[in-house]
């Protein structure tokens, strides 16, 4: 903490990112807990399974236990209203709010979206620096957009983007989740598009949880906090915990 400490005696915002793993899951509690103790902003990753391992999911967090940690977290932005800020519950909120994807994970990013590594190569994400096969390019060669898009990685994140529309149709979430993550989705096949990002399971259940708790709110009346709804008119008066409504005006307000 000595390096924290020194960043903010000069003024410096830090952040820390918490990566969960298949272990560290089981004790989300004291996780979340240390964060609120601490006053920090919580950043979380699920450790996914990597190209460069040959065991790649030693650490992975299993999709469903994800799913279950999303949940979990969502709840403890709202009991911790005042307390704690979790970035990913807020994006997650977001997206169902704008419906659109407003992180990298969520995002149609193929085309828009690139990595340089130290030596000008030129790789569609920053999860592939260092790693020839993915080299779309390099910048002293002043690559076109064409050149990208035809380069064997860009072929393979459009084949991904086409995937996902043929696969995902059906989803009512799809507007703001995109498959998830490309990589995600090639890291347990060894770089082949098979499937989306196998966590979509959880972020599917996380999706529908946001979704079904503000279509309660809004239709029973859950008045937000300071603001305006429904129940600020007289339809619902009973103080109840702040819910998605209220963090969605959070959100907006920071």
């Amino acid at each position: 903490m000595e390096g924290y400490r020194i960043a903010r005696e000069n003024g410096l915002d830090v952040r820390f990112i918490c990566t969960f793993t298949g272990y560290s899951e089981s004790q989300r509690e004291s996780i979340v807990q240390f964060f609120i103790d601490q006053g920090f902003t919580m950043k979380l990753h699920p450790a996914l399974p990597s190209l460069r391992s040959e065991s790649p999911n030693e650490w992975a967090l299993a999709p469903e236990k994800f799913g279950d940690l999303l949940v979990y977290l969502l709840d403890q932005s709202l009991d911790h209203y005042h307390e704690i800020d979790i970035m990913n519950i807020n994006d997650l909120v977001r997206c169902v709010f704008t419906r659109r994807g407003n992180v990298c994970t969520f995002a149609d990013c193929m085309g828009n979206t690139y990595a340089i590594g130290p030596d000008g190569s030129i790789y569609p994400c920053y999860r592939f620096v260092g790693m020839d096969e993915y080299v779309m390019g390099n910048v002293s060669d002043r690559p076109t957009q064409g050149d990208l898009d035809n380069s064997g990685p860009g072929r393979l994140m459009s084949e991904f983007k086409d995937y996902v529309d043929a696969h995902c149709q059906s989803c009512s979430h799809i507007r703001y989740c995109r498959g998830g993550c490309p990589y995600n989705a090639i890291a347990p096949s060894g770089g082949k598009i098979t499937g989306v990002d196998p966590h979509c399971i959880a972020y599917n259940r996380i999706f529908d949880e946001i979704t079904d708790r503000l279509n309660r709110e809004m239709f029973e009346g859950q008045p937000i906090p300071g603001g305006f709804g429904p129940g600020a008119f007289g339809m619902r008066m009973e103080r109840t915990k702040p819910g998605i409504m209220a963090l969605m005006q959070k959100i907006a307000m920071q």
